[in-house]
């Protein structure tokens, strides 16, 4: 185990491996007083930071004021507003004032109680004030010793009272002990012995502590320092412990006696800067710079112009290992000792003149749409195979070309197909799908046409059944029925028989849009719901006659019988008359 050394401002992290996101070489990264408070990385990896804001400030930086309770100066006497939060405050009065907004004169402020005693604000008196003196003195300033040990023994019960500067002592006769001499003394009762030593006591008034390891002394109040003679290597502090010591190392070096040496370029990847090679040694490291930079931690560019010879007045500009000449107009080459051969424009429109640094002649980079030694050429781009993309025709420009694109494409080079979709072409909320130079619609149903423009007739092909009369819809089609048929095409014969029409046992027989009832004998009418009377043709000779279903009674008249009352009763077969009448 090792304890790791506090990390210099510029960097954080557990062993100062990362760059300290709170550290600013200008100016603080909080402002307002914010307190900059570094957030360790996800995962181990680099650090983020968050400000703190006082009270009054806020947003991420702490730069935004919040309105606040010291807004309005309400301190007097030219005492400091210290918010306690945004609505509420308290006043820290300069010396000679107090009260809750510094308006009262302080007679306390000069301190006039002496010895200890407490200055109480009091209007009552003269002096504004009064001292509570504390026990020992007395006064109004709290300057009196109070003599406690005016009277006798004073407060000494069982010994000599000597007077102290605002106490007393009291040396105790033997046998006794206590501040006032007023307890019987015991041996270790209580114990004196400190750090749990063992009291034993050797006669009424003496006794002995067995102190435990570490400690010595009659009392075991004295610390064996362990340190003398340690083990700490390599200029570590020896720290004394309870019956031990420890070692504090200095960063270097780690280990319970600091006997193994920190690997500072492991700890630090970063502690070598701008591509340094970090090597480890005894007690440290140091760092192997690559060209350019130098210092402890190569930190340091080397300026590289100190020893450079820019001529003709340009101005050296260093860089990281090397420098840069920056020539005055004119003059060229790495050193601005050559004559600039661009001077004179020799290129011809847009096309970039550049210098050689090895003898300043120049070379011309041609803007595009032209060559030629000074870019005076212009190039034709129609000969070199058609730009022009979809069949575009393709027209030389100075410099350019320009293409006249066939319908449907667009751009410099007819490369973008126009979408003809974004007019919204297609008609009745079909969908448009964009094809190269022109357009599909995808109609919803019921609708047809390049635009779907026309509906679909659904009646065209006469679905309606049996006399219906079609009704043209959307994607559909509407049947009205002729009396006697139904269904969505008038396919379905209505069945007039199905509510038995016909009464008193009669057949019904359906037909289109009505029925015939065959009647049961004795009945007749649409449903046959008309009982015949059969007494109509007066059947019965001599009688009533009575209708029946499908028949009739005859209630014949007296002296007549039969069906129809057609007998005439012979009552005399009967020999009715007695005695030979």
């Amino acid at each position: 185990m090792f304890l790791c050394y506090s990390c210099t401002s510029r960097y954080a992290g557990e062993f100062c491996q990362h760059l300290n996101p709170c550290h600013s070489e200008s100016s603080p990264r909080c402002q307002n007083g914010g307190s900059c408070r570094v957030r360790p990385g996800a995962s181990g990896g680099s650090p983020s930071f968050a400000c703190d804001c006082p009270l009054g400030y806020s947003a991420s930086l702490c730069e935004i004021r919040v309105p606040a309770a010291c807004d309005s100066a309400p301190c007097l006497n030219g005492a400091t507003c210290r918010l306690t939060s945004l609505d509420t405050y308290e006043c820290d009065c300069p010396p000679g004032y107090t009260g809750d907004e510094c308006s009262h004169e302080d007679h306390c402020a000069s301190q006039p109680c002496r010895n200890g005693g407490r200055c109480v604000a009091d209007n009552t008196t003269t002096a504004g004030y009064s001292c509570a003196c504390p026990p020992g003195f007395t006064g109004s300033r709290c300057t009196e010793d109070v003599v406690e040990c005016s009277s006798g023994s004073g407060p000494c019960h069982h010994g000599r009272c000597f007077n102290t500067h605002g106490s007393y002592t009291c040396v105790c006769e033997p046998g006794y002990t206590g501040r006032d001499c007023d307890a019987e003394y015991v041996p270790c009762e209580p114990s004196p012995c400190l750090h749990d030593g063992r009291c034993t006591p050797l006669d009424p008034l003496r006794y002995e502590c067995d102190c435990p390891p570490g400690y010595r002394g009659q009392n075991c109040e004295i610390d064996i320092d362990d340190c003398p003679g340690h083990l700490c290597q390599n200029g570590a502090t020896c720290i004394d412990g309870l019956n031990s010591y420890t070692c504090e190392c200095p960063p270097t070096f780690t280990g319970t006696l600091c006997e193994i040496d920190v690997d500072e370029c492991a700890l630090r990847p970063l502690v070598c800067q701008n591509g340094a090679t970090c090597t480890n040694s005894l007690g440290g490291f140091s760092c192997i710079c690559v060209n350019g930079w130098t210092g402890p931690e190569c930190s340091v560019n080397i300026d590289d112009c100190a020893g450079a010879a820019c001529f003709n007045g340009a101005t050296c500009i260093d860089r990281v290992g090397s420098f840069y000449c920056k020539c005055t107009p004119g003059k060229t080459g790495l050193l601005c000792h050559l004559d600039d051969a661009c001077t004179s424009n020799p290129c011809h429109a847009d096309a970039i003149c550049d210098t050689s640094p090895i003898n300043g002649s120049y070379t011309c980079s041609c803007a595009s749409g032209y060559k030629g030694l000074d870019c005076s050429e212009d190039i034709d781009e129609c000969e070199q195979g058609s730009p022009c993309e979809h069949d575009g025709i393709c027209v030389n420009t100075p410099g350019s070309f320009a293409c006249n694109c066939s319908v449907g494409f667009t751009g410099p080079r007819c490369e973008t197909n126009v979408n003809e979709c974004e007019s919204h072409p297609c008609r009745n909320d079909g969908s448009c799908l964009d094809d190269p130079g022109t357009f599909r619609c995808v109609c919803m149903p019921g609708f047809t046409g390049t635009q779907c423009e026309v509906e679909i007739d659904e009646c065209a092909n006469n679905p309606c059944l049996n006399g219906g009369v079609c009704h043209d819809l959307i994607n559909a089609f509407r049947c009205t029925c002729v009396i006697g048929f139904t269904g969505a095409r008038c396919q379905v014969n209505i069945d007039d028989c199905a509510s038995s029409p016909c009464r008193n046992g009669g057949t019904c027989h359906d037909s289109i849009a009505g029925y015939t009832c065959e009647c049961p004998p004795g009945y007749t009418g649409m449903s046959c719901e008309t009982n015949i009377n059969d007494c109509l043709s007066a059947p019965c000779h001599r009688g009533e006659c009575i209708d029946g279903d499908n028949s009739f009674t005859c209630n014949c008249h007296p002296g007549y019988t039969g069906r129809v009352c057609q007998t005439q009763i012979n009552e005399c077969e009967s020999n009715p008359c007695q005695f030979g009448g």
